[in-house]
């Protein structure tokens, strides 16, 4: 009988830890954003989005390529902007990029897409270097980078 009861412990003890790991690892899947690092991979609502927003086209260099850094033109067909960090969690995605010209800063964008429409969008500018999704985490929970909800009608 205590055989009996001491597999039943073991047994129960070894099942609620795989319980444990098992929400463990949904946890950490959620909480991980998925990062994309090329401009093509952009959300067109999301591009539509900040075109309207931003009143213009919206001309964005990828990570790694040459853009206008200065309000000086160097490069004719370059654009102002450099893409730093793309990434999604769940609905919610983040953009991030380098504005070039007068007064070099950074842009700072967030917003939920489900199925064919976008929500919650929020945008700002700013100067710190916003370049990873924990340091955008720890601007935000400091309250050192706060973006404004901004109503979108789209027609």
């Amino acid at each position: 009988m205590k055989k009996l009861l001491f597999t039943i412990l073991i047994l129960t003890f070894n099942c609620s830890d795989k319980k444990s790991e098992s929400k463990k690892a949904e946890v950490e899947i959620i909480k991980n954003w998925t990062e994309f690092n090329t401009t093509d991979s952009i959300p067109e609502l999301l591009t539509l989005t900040l075109k309207k927003v931003l009143k213009n086209d919206f001309k964005i260099a990828n990570p790694n390529q040459k853009f206008n850094q200065t309000d000086v033109i160097i490069y004719d067909s370059a654009p102002t902007r450099q893409l730093r960090l793309l990434s999604r969690k769940n609905s919610l995605w983040r953009i991030a990029y380098v504005q070039g010209g007068f007064g070099k800063h950074y842009v700072y964008a967030e917003c939920k897409i489900k199925n064919d429409s976008i929500s919650d969008f929020k945008i700002t500018q700013t100067n710190l270097k916003l370049e990873t999704n924990d340091s955008i985490d720890k601007y935000l929970s400091e309250k050192k980078l706060e973006p404004n909800k901004v109503k979108i009608i789209m027609k």
